[in-house]
């Protein structure tokens, strides 16, 4: 699944000047897929959350960069924003940043820098992804575990733990060693209170995980089964397959 950019400018020209600079999109994982010369418009399409990336075209008279990325969050946007400028202008530079802009291009802007710029901001989505589904898999799989007064401690400590593991495998022996247990005591204590075994657990929240990153197009399956920790991919589609009755090819958009 392609990219969606946004292109944001301030004049009825510009579409045709930056043809050029955008063939280079040919072939690759972007696509500009609406261009709107009204700062109210382009406001309301950022916010609309359908689109990935935007670019916004700094033109005197208007300027409209910072406007339009301090009326859509600042630093807080979601979106990463890349500014073209037609000058190279340190002052507006500084402020766009300060406004959560990831890039600042000066014209005329290289074909390769172009590409950086979105390769970053390609990165920072896949980053923003996989921080979203994972949190999302979290809450879903301590969901389905028993609920009651007296569990959840236990269940806040071990979303803190879960959420300590974001970036790498949650063994039975680090789950044992955070709850202060040792490994046999730690497997008999889960089972005692959720009545399954902490390795059953997790990989349920793992394939809850990998089904959710590839739901959303952003992530091949090679990538799915690195970010998961498994051996090899064709060991992560043979776990999947068991636990899901498809392939991971088959659930990605």
């Amino acid at each position: 699944m392609k990219l969606q950019i946004l292109v944001a400018d301030s004049g009825e020209h510009a579409a045709k000047n930056l043809n050029g600079l955008f063939s280079v999109l040919e072939d690759t994982d972007f696509v500009i897929s609406r261009h709107t010369t009204n700062l109210n418009e382009a406001v309301s399409l950022v916010l609309s959350k359908k689109f990935d990336i935007l670019l916004c075209i700094n033109r005197a008279p208007e300027y409209i960069a910072a406007k339009l990325l301090r009326l859509t969050g600042g630093s807080g946007r979601k979106i990463p924003a890349i500014i073209f400028s037609e000058q190279d202008d340190s002052q507006r530079m500084r402020e766009c940043f300060l406004l959560g802009a990831i890039d600042f291009l000066s014209d005329p802007v290289p074909p390769e820098d172009l590409l950086a710029a979105l390769t970053r901001a390609a990165s920072m989505i896949h980053e923003q992804l996989i921080e979203s589904e994972y949190r999302e898999a979290v809450g879903l799989a301590l969901a389905a575990l028993p609920q009651s007064e007296e569990l959840q401690p236990i269940l806040d400590k071990l979303r803190a733990f879960l959420q300590k593991m974001e970036h790498q495998t949650a063994t039975v022996e680090l789950a044992a060693d955070y709850f202060g247990f040792n490994r046999d005591y730690f497997g008999k204590y889960f089972k005692s209170k959720f009545s399954m075994t902490f390795g059953d657990f997790y990989k349920s929240l793992q394939i809850s995980y990998a089904k959710r990153l590839l739901e959303t197009g952003q992530f091949k399956v090679l990538e799915v089964s690195r970010l998961l920790g498994f051996s090899t991919p064709d060991y992560f589609t043979r776990v999947f397959k068991k636990h899901t009755g498809s392939v991971p090819s088959a659930v990605r958009k």
